[in-house]
């Protein structure tokens, strides 16, 4: 059921070559891995390594077809969804006719609704979406299973996450934390629960050393180093106290009425114990901690905050509740379900609109340069999509896959790349084709030579410009 809710709310996402151009980094990069280049030093990105070798593994598995990932990404949504699922029924299955009980199905169908409406809140693939498959299934495990080797492998799974984004170690600490009350409030030995907290630190680390060791054998140890701990505090940006709260505020109301659910369940939280609001809130509020604290505030960071948020919110459909004559309507099936069905068939159309029936010049751009490159033709997308490197093939002359890196200042910055040397090492590789988004600014650095020494041939649409050299 999750995976067919998923793959139907989803289906017209599925086609469009560009909807955020991270995911199309993540696929460039990838490939570029899969033909033996070096992350960090002939491809570079500010993310860790984990999501680029998770899509050079799909890219091995199914192809590099783009249609391909959006669906390995909706299964892994619904996947997802189930984990949530199975871990809501163990915070439950204490109470009396457990199985029978609708609260965690609907914890998990709420996930697959709410994170597949908006475009850059769950849409468009992104890191969130593969990492928080991961931490769920730990948080399953922890609930499930009390064995050592369970314990390690939960540790294990929160570490791989680690390695996809640095950002969750905050869901590591709320589900170690919530698993060491639940261990003294069951007044468990000190032994027990520290033998078992010390695995599970053990098995986080696990991945982030391999990685080490990877990068130490490269000789690129000082690197890695850089990347893993000093850019993550040049990225850090202080934003206006009330662009923190908008940005809250605004994640919170586009979900409505789920919201309403969680905040009602939270309020509520004797009716069912305090285990599963204690988890959401811990879980919720180490979550919006790390995301607002880089200050960038971007759409897809909420997605993080989606599993505490269906957790709980699914806590409103529990049989045990009563939630008065205001809220008990949302809960009738002869209610519910066609109105469920209408937002699906609202949702559809509007991604209809949104990205099946829009012209994709991206694709339009790599059809054309396609019937023009020859072998051994350089291309620079600059700052247009990177992703027609992977539909035309080629390969980007530069390491900044994502041209954010360079031509957004502060990202530079952080980064240590002077704009100008890094546009006269790609002039350097003689590039037959640039493509670009005609929003360039008056201090960029591209102006002067693609002026003098290259001509504009063809535009696609009222933004991409391609310009072949004289």
């Amino acid at each position: 059921m999750l995976t067919g809710l998923s793959l139907v709310m989803r289906f017209f996402s599925f086609f469009p070559s560009v909807m955020d151009h991270d995911e199309s980094t993540y696929l460039v990069i990838a490939d570029a891995l899969r033909e033996g280049k070096v992350y960090l030093r002939d491809v570079i990105d500010t993310k860790p390594i984990g999501i680029f070798t998770l899509f050079a593994a799909f890219q091995i598995l199914f192809g590099k077809s783009i249609i391909a990932l959006r669906i390995i990404t909706a299964i892994w949504i619904a996947l997802t969804a189930w984990m949530l699922y199975l871990a809501h029924r163990e915070l439950i299955k204490d109470s009396p006719g457990y199985q029978h009980n609708p609260a965690p199905v609907a914890s998990g169908v709420i996930y697959v609704f709410i994170i597949s409406i908006f475009t850059f809140y769950g849409v468009s693939p992104n890191t969130e979406h593969f990492f928080n498959l991961l931490t769920v299934t730990a948080l399953f495990i922890i609930l499930r299973y009390q064995g050592l080797p369970w314990m390690l492998l939960a540790g294990v799974l929160l570490g791989l996450g680690f390695m996809i984004k640095y950002v969750v170690l905050f869901d590591a600490l709320a589900i170690g934390f919530f698993y060491l009350w639940r261990q003294v409030t069951a007044q468990k030995k000190w032994m027990y629960w520290f033998s078992r907290c010390a695995l599970m630190a053990i098995g986080f680390f696990i991945p982030f050393i391999c990685v080490w060791m990877y990068y130490r054998q490269l000789g690129m140890e000082e690197t890695f180093m850089f990347f893993s701990f000093e850019l993550s505090g040049r990225y850090i940006i202080d934003a206006a106290w009330y662009d923190y709260i908008r940005y809250v505020m605004d994640g919170l109301l586009r979900f409505l009425p789920v919201t309403v659910w969680f905040i009602f369940c939270s309020w509520h939280w004797r009716t069912t114990g305090i285990s599963l609001p204690l988890l959401a809130w811990l879980w919720g509020i180490l979550v919006i901690i790390i995301i607002l604290l880089p200050g960038k505030l971007f759409a897809h960071y909420f997605i993080q905050f989606m599993l505490p948020l269906s957790l709980l919110a699914g806590s409103f459909f529990d049989t045990r509740r009563s939630p008065g004559p205001a809220l008990a309507w949302m809960r009738k099936p002869v209610i519910g379900y066609p109105i469920l069905a209408v937002l699906i068939m609202i949702n559809m159309a509007f991604q209809k609109s949104d990205y099946f029936d829009k012209v994709d010049h991206a694709a339009e751009a790599a059809q054309y340069l396609n019937t023009q490159l020859q072998p051994g033709d350089q291309l620079y997308t600059a700052n247009a999509p990177q992703i027609i490197y992977l539909l035309t093939g080629t390969y980007s002359p530069t390491p900044y896959v994502h041209p954010s890196l360079i031509w957004d200042k502060n990202n530079s910055a952080a980064l240590g790349i002077d704009r100008d040397d890094e546009w006269n090492k790609i002039l350097a590789q003689h590039p037959r084709f640039i493509l670009i988004k005609d929003n360039l600014k008056p201090d960029n650095p591209m102006l002067p030579a693609l002026d003098t020494a290259y001509q504009q041939v063809r535009t696609f649409g009222k933004e991409l410009v391609l310009f072949e050299r004289r």
